[in-house]
């Protein structure tokens, strides 16, 4: 049984990030809701703004806004910005993070993007996001310098080589986000290796590893050397796999993608050693509900046969939402709930959220598996389709909406 403890408020820095998190939130719902309602009644399209404007607006706005400022908020966090003299500073930070997605928004909509799914930063916005994470870096390094000199060596040392990471991420941004850069493929799919995939999400199994030991929650894990070193080869297999390359019908790509498998137990495992604040028990069940769907989904979709059915349909659209609305979302909660002691949402706006998150994956998942299965479901709009269009839609009013109870309920907590 997990134990649960009294926790305090965060002061200004990490509160200001976490409500610009929720804001962008509501406005990734929001533009989700319009981009199902497309789908449904396509002659609503404004002008220049069509559909395809609208999905890069969507996508990065949940990833760089909900997902990544909890992420700044956390940082925030454990380089105690707000009990050092950059705490002056940090609300500069988080509005420049604001102003550049806010930024990418208009370019994107005027149709300025690198054509790279969640990398279409280009031109001003690029840069615009460039200076944001440069000021975010300048204002982690001035609270490091003041207050490490009272930290352990062993968390001087860390956080010293996570200011170096983070030093190099605006440079890797700028490569990553270059049109003529791009990650090996597999060539039989046009999608990502294995290899590919293994990478992406051992970050998140790093992260869910050291959430925990960075100040979310007391005491000591599980895990022991064992775990750690199987972390390790696991990101020693994807560099050779990832060197590699392959396709899914290749043992080595499938492989990649089967060592992920034994983290869908791990990761609870570990963390029911520790003691948790309180009122983060419904988040960290949500987290681990989401987690285990995702590697196992993962996993599964991409054997042969399934994901040649599936690739490029609205089954994947469904992997995306279990990704995004399901599992990060209760993550970014998670933190946030850890992190500042404030409520986010009722027992009934959360249960609304993962019922309605469940619904649409499942509707796309269906949607998917027939498309991929008859071209012709792509000429025609027989009644089943319009249902599921609809209730697609339904779904995204119902999240848009808890949306708005969350943000608002964060506000006056």
């Amino acid at each position: 049984m997990m134990a649960e403890a009294p926790t305090g408020r965060e002061p200004d820095a990490v509160l200001l990030a976490g409500r610009h998190a929720l804001g962008w939130l509501v406005v990734g719902n929001a533009v989700g809701l319009w981009l199902a309602c497309l789908l449904v009644w396509p002659g609503m399209q404004m002008g220049e703004w069509t559909y395809g404007r609208w999905v890069p607006v969507h996508l990065n706005v949940q990833l760089y806004g909900w997902t990544s400022l909890p992420l700044v908020a956390w940082l925030f966090h454990i380089y105690e910005v707000n009990r050092s003299k950059a705490a002056a500073w940090a609300p500069a930070a988080v509005w420049a993070w604001t102003a550049a997605l806010a930024l990418g928004t208009l370019c994107w909509l005027d149709g300025s993007t690198s054509g790279k799914i969640f990398l279409d930063w280009k031109g001003g916005a690029l840069w615009g996001l460039v200076a944001a994470m440069g000021l975010l870096w300048v204002v982690l390094a001035l609270a490091w310098r003041e207050r490490a000199t009272g930290w352990t060596r062993a968390r001087r040392a860390v956080s010293w080589w996570g200011m170096l990471v983070l030093a190099a991420v605006p440079a890797a941004m700028v490569y990553a986000a270059s049109p003529a850069v791009y990650p090996p493929v597999d060539a039989t799919t046009g999608g990502p290796s294995g290899a590919s995939l293994l990478g992406s999400t051992l970050v998140v199994v790093t992260l869910l590893m050291w959430l925990p030991r960075a100040g979310a929650a007391t005491g000591k894990g599980r895990a022991g050397w064992g775990v750690w070193t199987y972390l390790v080869n696991c990101w020693l297999i994807f560099g050779a796999a990832e060197w590699i390359g392959g396709t899914h019908y290749q043992f080595h790509q499938i492989g990649a993608m089967l060592i992920l498998l034994p983290w869908a137990w791990l990761v609870p495992w570990d963390w029911a050693a520790f003691c948790w604040p309180a009122g983060s028990r419904g988040w960290r069940t949500a987290v681990f509900a989401w987690w285990g769907l995702l590697v196992l989904s993962g996993v599964t979709m991409y054997l042969p046969g399934v994901l040649d059915r599936f690739k490029f349909t609205q089954g994947l659209v469904g992997h995306a939402h279990l990704a995004m609305a399901g599992f990060t979302t209760s993550f970014g909660a998670l933190l946030l709930v850890a992190l500042t002691g404030r409520p986010l949402g009722g027992p009934r706006s959360v249960a609304a959220w993962h019922a309605s998150v469940l619904v649409m994956i499942l509707v796309l998942v269906a949607m998917g598996w027939r498309e991929g299965g008859d071209s012709s479901w792509m000429e025609v709009m027989p009644g089943w389709r319009t249902a599921g269009l609809h209730l697609r839609a339904s779904c995204g009013t119902v999240m848009a909406a808890v949306s708005l109870i969350w943000i608002n309920r964060w506000r006056i907590s």
